[in-house]
């Protein structure tokens, strides 16, 4: 190959490379809304943490059967919803309603779309305007075809959140 060739090939690469990583990036902030990536990864950080700042495996905490370890509560800071990542289910959505815990798929059933919350009896997709319900994602109007995707919650009495591995509606 001579060196004409070589560029050529080079700067084809690069720009391939360059518009794969730029279509990366606008994906992840286009599904997580900008605040879903933020809010896993805090509570993927925080949640390996105690009070004292040392790490604590996750391995100690006692998982409930057919329940996996999302977070500590207090990981959560006392906001009232969290996107989070289910280990089968992906990007998903916590929301505390007056004490009560539920989870959710954060994927709009219509097409693949973070939905929103941010209070009251609702869940929003922003981007054809479907809306759910926040006590059991039942469809409130909209054009999505079925509710969405829950799962059970459970907290311990350390105060560490846990969702049921499969879907219960």
């Amino acid at each position: 190959m001579n060196r004409r060739e070589f560029i050529k090939r080079f700067v084809v690469s690069s720009a391939l490379i360059g518009t794969s990583a730029s279509a990366a990036y606008e994906l992840l902030v286009r599904f997580s809304n900008g605040q879903g990536h933020q809010a896993v990864q805090t509570i993927q950080q925080q949640s390996t943490q105690n009070s004292q700042g040392s790490s604590t495996a996750t391995s100690l905490i006692q998982t409930p059967s057919g329940y996996v370890f999302i977070t500590a509560v207090s990981a959560i800071g006392g906001r009232s919803s969290a996107y989070f990542n289910h280990p089968t289910y992906g990007n998903s959505l916590l929301i505390n309603l007056s004490g009560q815990w539920k989870a959710f798929s954060a994927t709009c059933t219509h097409q693949p779309c973070t939905v929103d919350y941010s209070s009251g009896s609702s869940i929003r997709c922003p981007c054809h305007g479907a809306t759910f319900s926040t006590s059991n994602g039942a469809v409130l109007g909209g054009p999505a075809p079925r509710p969405l995707p829950e799962y059970g919650v459970q907290v311990d009495a350390n105060g560490n959140l846990f969702v049921t591995a499969g879907v219960i509606n």
